[in-house]
Parts: C-alpha cells; sequence; structure tokens
C-alpha cells in the first residue's frame, strides 16, 4: 500500500502579485496578512502542477470586511479568480473562517487575494495538497 506525499505551507503575503511566476523567489515571511484601510494583499504563488487534493484553511481575526478570493493561472503571467457554487462566505465585520476544497485544481499556479473594505483583522491561510501518484 501506497502512501501520498503531503504538502502543507503557510502562505506568505505581500502588497502585490509578482508579474509573473518566479520560482526561486524569496518569499515575504509576512504569514499574517494585515487586513486594514481599503488595501489589497496576495499570497506568493504556488506551483501546484503537481499536487491534488488541495485544501485551504483560512481564518481571520478581529473585524474586517472585505473580499476573499481564490486565483488561479496556467501560465503564471496572468491569475483569473475561481468561481465557487455556492459562494465563498466573506468576511463581514467579526472574526471567522472556513475550508475551501479544490479537489482536482486543473491550473497550475495558485494565489489567494484579499481586499479590506473596512475594519481591520490579519488573515492566516493555510495550504496542505498531497503529491499526485
Amino acid at each position: 500500500m501506497s502512501q501520498k506525499l503531503t504538502f502543507t505551507t503557510t502562505l506568505n503575503w505581500a502588497s502585490s502579485l509578482p508579474p509573473y511566476f518566479q520560482p526561486n523567489a524569496p518569499q515575504s515571511g509576512v504569514t499574517q496578512g494585515v487586513m486594514t484601510g481599503t488595501s489589497t494583499i496576495y499570497s506568493q504563488p504556488l506551483d501546484v502542477n503537481l499536487k491534488d487534493n488541495i485544501g485551504l484553511e483560512v481564518t481571520w481575526t478581529g473585524t474586517p470586511t472585505g473580499t476573499i478570493q481564490v486565483l488561479g493561472s496556467s501560465s503564471g503571467n496572468t491569475y483569473y479568480p475561481l468561481t465557487f457554487n455556492p459562494i465563498l462566505t466573506q468576511p463581514a465585520g467579526s472574526a471567522g473562517g472556513y475550508l475551501i476544497d479544490l479537489n482536482q485544481f486543473p491550473w497550475r499556479y495558485l494565489s489567494v487575494e484579499y481586499t479590506n473594505s473596512s475594519g481591520t483583522g490579519v488573515l492566516l491561510v493555510t495550504l496542505t495538497a498531497k503529491d499526485i501518484n
């Protein structure tokens, strides 16, 4: 009986998404995304080409109101938001969180974007994926 290797990482946050995927770019080291003002923050792009059964654990503290989007890209140059049915619950003035199932994610690169409209808080996203084998 074989086992799939599991990959778990806490996403890093920056004020901009790199213009293209940079495989050896250093991570920001900022694992707690500050949700404040009307700013937008982005996680580092992750190459999930050889991963399957991807899951995100999304947790936020404080009183933020804003929009969380999961982004996908095949090229690493342009990222587009995924559509969820039902739609993702969005931060609406109180602490919260949820799990996102991205089983069979068909794009090579994955990133998360958060746009704050009011309030403040901290966003923490942890990704877990299993190797394809």
